[in-house]
């Protein structure tokens, strides 16, 4: 198994948090622990995804301007064979009212903690990476988790809202930092979002639904 398109996917992950790093205002700290903590992952004993990977037409709906972003765009449609697609059942199967949001997100890794890891994820304690898939008019209602979590936009337009702070609109090549026990949101409209997740801090904890 060729696993190259991984560690295309990873190096970009770098490239984009270091880039990141730079802009005026960034969480520069977050953005180059979260960029070194990537950089040593390594993929050579990767296997063959656990499960059938998800050929989703969100992969190929977009065309995105942000160079950093386009590179990322095109990097994950290729690696994407690689990886093992998810719905998220898993973390969210028992809260009431989630039905809608549970049928339009997935989501794959290329590192996950121990417990989680497989096909081409590898296992790591240190850092999480994850990629999604929101589809159009889907709201990931307040959620909050321990782990300090970068999130880098890589195609399409949604609404973000951090605490208590207003909603924001976000695009390709934003990076939104949620600090431990944030309380944050997402909210697509008319197109779907793809996104990268990191979590640079506490990669085993749970995700909570915070409700009114």
């Amino acid at each position: 198994m060729n696993l190259q398109p991984a560690t295309d996917l990873a190096n970009l992950a770098v490239k984009v948090l270091e880039a990141g790093a730079r802009r005026p205002f960034a969480p520069s700290a977050e953005l180059l622990s979260g960029a070194e903590l990537i950089r040593g992952l390594s993929f050579d004993n990767a296997s063959e995804p656990q499960s059938q990977p998800i050929v989703d037409r969100y992969l190929d709906s977009h065309q995105v301007n942000d160079p950093g972003a386009a590179a990322m765009l095109a990097a994950l449609r290729a690696a994407s064979p690689l990886m093992s697609w998810n719905d998220i059942h898993d973390g969210y199967g028992g809260e009431p009212g989630m039905e809608h949001f549970c049928q339009n997100f997935s989501f794959a890794a290329l590192a996950a903690p121990p417990r989680w890891a497989g096909g081409v994820a590898v296992a790591s304690k240190t850092v999480g990476l994850t990629f999604t898939l929101q589809g159009p008019d889907v709201y990931y209602p307040d959620h909050a988790h321990k782990a300090v979590e970068i999130y880098y936009v890589i195609a399409g337009k949604a609404l973000w809202k951090r605490g208590g702070e207003p909603w924001v609109e976000r695009y390709p090549g934003d990076i939104i930092l949620h600090t431990a026990g944030m309380r944050h949101a997402m909210q697509t409209r008319g197109e779907p979002l793809i996104a990268m997740a990191v979590w640079i801090t506490d990669v085993e904890s749970p995700i909570a639904v915070v409700r009114a």
